[in-house]
């Protein structure tokens, strides 16, 4: 059995509880939030700004999603972090990680910043120990920019511009709405 993921941006009024229980399973927030459950809060205002990051620059708030029974999987979100400097976060219920979902969905949301000519460059981190977010970061083709300290431990960043991004490169997931999603094989 295959089952068709995509990508939908998301919505305050119809997911906003489903997308909080995502960041609090525990294999999410051990790197999202260095081992602290978020607060609703925090959801409510991803949430909330994504509509506004859509408009500013082709960012916002992207849920990985499976059509069968709706569920979210995976978010990839660029948000403005701090004037107009875009960041990329990323992150996959740990089910189905390991398949390069977390790649195709940054690049998706990569390439939709991009196309929208408002995004210049977008960059993402990741603790040192967050392997698998560092190998994300090295397929997307993002080039290193700079070791950080985060408070749970060492970090890395990582950087692209528009002008290196290729969207060729990956084969993009479908947004809904958009065309054919790209089929998987059936999580187990």
């Amino acid at each position: 059995m295959k089952r068709e993921l995509y990508l939908r941006l998301a919505s305050l009024d119809v997911e906003e509880e489903e997308i909080h229980e995502l960041l609090c399973v525990p294999q999410v927030y051990e790197y999202l939030a260095d081992g602290v459950e978020p607060s609703a809060a925090i959801t409510e205002d991803w949430i909330r700004n994504s509509a506004d990051d859509l408009d500013r620059f082709g960012g916002g708030l992207w849920a990985l999603e499976c059509p069968e029974d709706h569920a979210i999987l995976g978010l990839a979100r660029i948000s403005d972090f701090c004037d107009g400097e875009l960041q990329l976060t990323y992150l996959l219920h740990p089910g189905i990680r390991g398949r390069g979902y977390a790649t195709r969905m940054a690049h998706t949301a990569m390439a939709r910043a991009f196309a929208s000519r408002k995004a210049a460059s977008i960059w993402a981190g990741a603790d040192v120990a967050n392997a698998a977010s560092v190998a994300v970061m090295n397929n997307l083709g993002m080039t290193f920019r700079r070791d950080v300290k985060y408070p749970a431990g060492p970090g890395v960043e990582y950087a692209m511009s528009a002008t290196a991004f290729d969207e060729r490169r990956i084969q993009p997931l479908s947004i809904a709405g958009q065309g054919s999603p790209f089929a998987i094989e059936a999580l187990n």
